[in-house]
């Protein structure tokens, strides 16, 4: 049996891949129980205003700007895999305050937000080392199917995590149930460190000098993010895309729980059961990613993905308003393509990204996307809730539908376009840094 598992797919001789995989299948469900019970302390426990709610919301996003505009150079110049260990130390010992500080009645809301704050902080690192490190990992040729397998587990982690934080959070409290997610992270920990630490060195054209000194060239980390991105133009097309994309994903989160309670006036029971189709549809994408870009093109699936999801933004929201109470198979269908979209897309648009860039500048382009998604996201949760004051929910829901209809537009050039096999090598194009050196 495992040597047909062998057969099917080389990922599965890649014993570091698979440690990396099983690091984050646990983590992936634990984020889910605090990214739940974060804001139900804030509400229940605390008694948050809906002004702090909004506040604890905009602090959760704000590391990832940070972590994206000055980060970016620091984990290029590390060993991702021993950073990604302390950061999960970092964000188990972040988690279990919330437990011990409600314990002995010392829970308060500038300490949830300075929990909030850290905890981003070290996730944004995070996430751009684990994007970073892959290619290093199981090879170019195999990023998508890697990036597949890890988008997957997030899928289910998605579809199963918040129902799993829900009977937790009723049967412990919100804070004691944070104590199962601060476990995942030394299990996370516990893998990545049977990881042959040599995997996570910096590479070898990052020089000696600018290890020693990681903040030193906080401008020319900037700058050769920027330029790594710009002067790939299908790299420049989807940051561009991203970028209306998140401004539009901050209306949703500011204003979709809302939409579909006192606008479609649908219970919450119902409203639980639609957000779960969207993890069961994001797993769905997750799963013929691959098979799409290999039977269409690669540009081509990546470019369908976000049109597909922007579909069921632009069609399917306002047409389950004007339902009434027939809105529900509406947003059922929007969640199903809408998550599946998004997830062909953002696969195979970090994938290109892993395949397209030099080793040594992953990290400070994936920080400039963090820190262009962060800005963008945050911004649009302050403004779509200014704009629901002022013209109505159903008015700013629209807006933010039609902002997503502008991330096509960029993506339509014949780079992408006519992209038809998966990449395989780094493009033949000189080095940011080099050319800055130049």
């Amino acid at each position: 049996m495992f040597e047909f598992l062998r057969r099917s797919s080389p990922l599965w001789a890649h014993a570091s891949f698979n440690r990396l995989w099983a690091a984050q299948a646990l983590s992936a469900f634990g984020n889910r129980i605090t990214r739940t019970a974060l804001p139900i302390i804030a509400v229940a426990v605390l008694a948050a205003t809906p002004g702090e709610a909004a506040f604890l919301a905009a602090v959760s996003l704000a590391p990832m700007i940070l972590a994206g505009l000055l980060g970016g150079g620091f984990v290029e110049r590390s060993n991702k895999l021993r950073l990604m260990v302390v950061m999960d130390l970092v964000r188990f010992a972040v988690v279990i305050v919330a437990p011990i500080a409600w314990y002995f009645d010392v829970l308060s809301f500038p300490l949830l937000c300075g929990m909030a704050a850290v905890s981003g902080l070290a996730s944004a690192l995070f996430a751009n080392a684990d994007i970073s490190i892959l290619p290093r990992l199981v090879g170019k040729g195999e990023l998508v199917e890697a990036n597949s397998r890890l988008q997957a587990t997030e899928s289910i982690a998605e579809l199963t995590g918040p129902g799993v934080a829900g009977v937790l959070i009723d049967l412990l409290t919100a804070p004691i149930a944070m104590i199962a997610d601060a476990l995942t992270f030394l299990w996370s920990a516990f893998w990545l460190w049977r990881i042959p630490k040599e995997a996570g060195r910096p590479a070898e054209s990052v020089e000696p000098a600018a290890r020693a000194a990681p903040l030193s060239n906080l401008w020319k980390d900037l700058t050769v993010g920027f330029r790594a991105v710009v002067h790939r133009p299908p790299l420049r097309a989807i940051l561009m895309a991203v970028g209306f994309y998140f401004i539009a994903a901050g209306f949703f989160a500011a204003l979709f729980m809302i939409f579909m309670l006192r606008e479609l006036k649908l219970s919450a029971a119902i409203v639980g059961a639609i957000i779960s189709v969207g993890g069961a549809s994001a797993l769905l994408g997750s799963l013929t990613a691959r098979p799409l870009a290999k039977r269409i093109g690669f540009g081509p699936a990546l470019v369908s993905g976000f049109t597909l999801s922007v579909a069921g933004v632009l069609l399917l929201i306002p047409a389950a308003y004007l339902q009434g109470w027939a809105a529900v198979p509406f947003m059922i269908g929007q969640q199903l393509l809408g998550d599946a979209g998004i997830m062909v897309f953002m696969i195979l648009s970090t994938s290109l990204q892993q395949k397209l860039l030099p080793e040594d500048e992953i990290a400070r382009a994936n920080g400039l996307n963090q820190a262009v998604s962060g800005f963008g996201m945050m911004a649009s949760i302050l403004l779509a809730g200014a704009l629901a004051e002022a013209i109505g929910i159903r008015y700013a829901m629209m807006i933010g539908a039609g902002v997503s209809l502008l991330g096509i537009l960029p993506l339509l050039t014949r780079h992408l376009l006519a992209m038809r096999d998966e990449p395989q090598a780094t493009a033949p194009l000189a080095s940011a840094e080099a050319m800055i050196a130049g």
